[in-house]
């Protein structure tokens, strides 16, 4: 089977390598205990902040690793909901989390497009079959 590379998936691949960067820095850094103590506790995370590395580090493998990058996709998208929610809670700036989400999801549109056929009108999965509509009518 051959692989063909248009510019819209090189793009897209550029993008999750960006994002996924990103995450790994970050993650690196909360593993490793780099993340200063004083943010932590501004932040009220009650969680050991290590956690919270290793999740990031294993979303960003997955978001690279093209048979895995779906869910890669869906745990990026947890983690940076998590992120905006944090910061908004705390009455803090949300915008380059916000940005980071969209770039993920742009990302996956141009990388894998197939991915979104499921949330069209004229995709099998979204017709209902017989059965249910009987099943609904009785």
């Amino acid at each position: 089977m051959k692989t063909t590379w248009n510019r819209k998936a090189i793009a897209g691949l550029v993008l999750h390598v960006l994002i996924a960067g990103i995450m790994i820095l970050a993650g690196s850094a909360k593993l490793l205990g780099l993340f200063p103590p004083e943010m932590i506790a501004k932040l009220g995370l009650s969680v050991p902040i290590q956690v919270i590395g290793v999740g990031e580090l294993g979303t960003a493998i997955l978001l690279l690793t093209p048979r895995t990058s779906s869910l890669g996709v869906l745990l990026a998208s947890s983690f940076w909901g998590g992120a905006i929610c944090l910061h908004m809670s705390k009455a803090e700036p949300f915008v380059l989390q916000s940005a980071l989400l969209l770039l993920t999801w742009v990302g996956a549109y141009l990388r894998v497009p197939e991915m979104f056929r499921s949330f069209s009108a004229s995709s099998p999965a979204a017709q209902p079959s017989a059965e249910a509509e009987d099943a609904f009518a009785a």
